[in-house]
């Protein structure tokens, strides 16, 4: 069972700044799950997911997504390891959705109220 989380913007603003920068939203959920489908990919209908990751020591990656033709990254699915989060900007026809912020459950009760 995934458990999922609304956070301020102030919580996560170095994750923020790592992956998405640009991002001027404040609807912001972190997820903790133990693995991530990467769907939406690619543009269709003003709908895309974009994906980039953060490990603890700072390291960044994006997602570079291929064609739609040529694309295998699309359906794949992904464990989120304990030293990373994988990071989700949604804009689903035209209207963006925020970010969505998939932790590994095993950083759960950090974030659970005493």
């Amino acid at each position: 069972m995934n458990h999922r989380i609304k956070v301020k913007k102030s919580q996560v603003k170095p994750i923020l700044q790592a992956t998405f920068p640009d991002y001027k939203g404040r609807t912001i959920k972190v997820e903790f799950a133990n693995e991530v489908t990467f769907w939406d990919t690619n543009w269709g209908g003003g709908s895309r997911n974009s994906y980039a990751a953060v490990k603890s020591d700072g390291r960044t990656a994006n997602l570079n997504v291929p064609a739609p033709w040529n694309n295998p990254v699309e359906g794949t699915t992904v464990e989120v390891p304990r030293d990373a989060l994988i990071v989700k900007h949604s804009i689903f026809c035209g209207k963006d959705l925020g970010i969505t912020i998939y932790a590994n459950p095993i950083h759960l009760p950090k974030w659970l109220p005493g």
